[in-house]
């Protein structure tokens, strides 16, 4: 299946995708704290990618946790060729928050053109219509994205941004 098809799934089509794994995690708690398996292990073989969430005592948050977190690894570690087409910004006024459920396919495509064009984000913002530094905005709001973006600043030989 092609990386989008996941990203545009709702978060149960993605759960049925993937394979989920309940472990006793060391998460917050009390005295009895993880009596109970609520850890949560998801993978999805087809691009070998493993997620773990822990941080709640609650299965069903560190299921939400954990899908969220394989949406974003999707985007930001799986490179695909970027349509031809132009693409319109999901956002409004060049705003878009991470919690909008098309900030992951967002985020897939911004990086899959600045991998075809070494890592220059003016390729990238034009094709949404934003300007550079509006990308760079939206990028940094995820601690995940501005790290990608750092690192394929320094592997294409741009200076680092001042984030």
């Amino acid at each position: 299946m092609h990386r989008d098809t996941y990203l545009k799934m709702n978060l149960d089509e993605l759960l049925r995708a993937c394979s989920l794994k309940g472990y006793q995690g060391s998460g917050p708690g009390g005295q009895h704290r993880n009596k109970t398996n609520t850890g949560v292990h998801l993978s999805l073989q087809q691009y070998n990618l493993e997620i773990k969430s822990s941080e709640s005592r609650s299965a069903k948050e560190n299921k939400i946790h954990a899908l969220h977190r394989m949406q974003m690894a999707l985007a930001l570690n799986v490179r695909e060729e970027p349509p031809e087409v132009e693409m319109k910004f999901p956002g409004s006024n060049g705003h878009i928050q991470p919690s909008n459920p098309q900030f992951p396919l967002f985020v897939a495509h911004v990086f899959d053109i600045m991998a075809t064009k070494n890592g220059d984000t003016k390729a990238a913002a034009a094709a949404f219509g934003l300007s550079p530094s509006a990308l760079v905005k939206i990028l940094r709001q995820d601690k995940a994205c501005a790290a990608k973006l750092q690192g394929n600043r320094v592997e294409n030989g741009k200076s680092k941004l001042h984030l």
